[in-house]
């Protein structure tokens, strides 16, 4: 699960250009705007990521009119992302270890409008109020074809979840790999919604197609966006068509289009950008992706270069992060994924431009 607030170490601390009263503190890969002498460098303090909601108490007021969420903001012209927060801001007895996860303790929240989605697919019909529905309910034969649930069951425990950790989490990793000369490639990181579909032989012939949200499986085909794009891309005989000799084969990929994250690509219907497509024995790279995928119709997420190595600082890698987007040009990217097949390392790095022009 993943860490919203936790104990770390401030690292650096930076002036800001023509501020008096505000500096930079350096967390791990992250920088945020701190009152100036109000921290120390090497001082063991709370970090609270962006994108987390905190509890409605007097100590986070100063965040009611953001809606108590931690969000990127630019100060004097310094981007600031995440909360630094003394540790007298935990009730006695939490843990105060670095790398402690305090979370619960802080009774933070992730913000997060995809889950609110998923919650609408899950829930369960309305009660008939219909008298004549209402007494068709009792016969199991009616309830069989006119009342099966939408969720069939959870996420698959044998495939990995689509939700790559931010580059700033991960200062050692990028350290080593920066300094061992390792080549990445990167593709544009789509701003929509994340789908899994798999395909799992049960027999020479038979086999069982799932259609995922990122985090729960759909059972019967509707009028979602996850099915939709099942059906517009036949994607079950698809998999039929590559499985091949193997036991599985997992696609994933973004889904962009109408009403998903303000449509920011402009795309009438639905769109599935691939990211993954996995076997039981191999991980497809984006190349070996298109070529597989391609004559089907299917794309992939952009790819932007390969043999990328890594500059000398994370702040280095954010900025280069920054740019337009491929598929539409007058949008900002999101960011960029990075990955190495070989060594199995793939990390995001989100375009700062992009989270400050984003809108509730």
């Amino acid at each position: 699960m993943r860490k919203l607030a936790s104990i770390r170490e401030i690292s650096a601390i930076h002036p800001i250009p023509g501020a008096d009263r505000i500096e930079v503190a350096q967390v791990d890969g992250w920088e945020c705007v701190v009152q100036k002498g109000e921290f120390q460098v090497g001082q063991h303090i709370v970090y609270v990521e962006v994108d987390s909601i905190v509890p409605d108490v007097p100590e986070f007021e100063f965040l009611r009119p953001r809606k108590f969420r931690v969000r990127t903001i630019k100060l004097r012209g310094q981007v600031s992302q995440g909360l630094v927060l003394p540790l007298s801001i935990l009730p006695d007895g939490a843990p105060c270890d670095l790398g402690d996860d305090v979370t619960e303790v802080l009774h933070i929240t992730k913000y997060d409008p995809e889950a609110q989605q998923e919650a609408m697919l899950t829930k369960q019909p309305k009660q008939p109020t219909n008298p004549i529905v209402k007494y068709l309910m009792r016969f199991q034969w009616f309830r069989k074809l006119f009342a099966k649930p939408k969720r069939k069951g959870g996420f698959p425990d044998w495939i990995v979840k689509t939700d790559e950790t931010r580059i700033q989490n991960l200062p050692v990793l990028f350290e080593t790999e920066r300094d061992k000369g390792t080549k990445f490639s990167v593709t544009e990181k789509m701003d929509g919604q994340s789908a899994t579909y798999f395909l799992h032989r049960l027999s020479k012939r038979k086999f069982e197609f799932g259609v995922c949200s990122r985090n729960i499986r759909l059972g019967e085909p509707d009028n979602s966006s996850y099915w939709m794009v099942a059906k517009k891309y036949d994607i079950e005989n698809v998999l039929k068509s590559i499985i091949g000799v193997h036991q599985t084969v997992v696609l994933q990929g973004e889904i962009c289009g109408n009403q998903i994250q303000g449509n920011k690509y402009h795309i009438g219907g639905y769109e599935l950008f691939a990211f993954n497509l996995i076997f039981p024995d191999h991980k497809c790279n984006t190349h070996e992706i298109a070529d597989i995928l391609s004559p089907f119709g299917i794309k992939t997420v952009p790819i932007l270069e390969d043999g990328k190595v890594l500059p000398q600082t994370i702040a280095e890698l954010v900025e280069y992060s920054k740019g337009k987007s491929t598929v539409r040009k007058e949008q900002k990217r999101e960011g960029v994924v990075m990955r190495n097949m070989e060594r199995n390392i793939s990390f995001k790095v989100i375009n700062p431009d992009f989270l400050l022009a984003e809108k509730d």
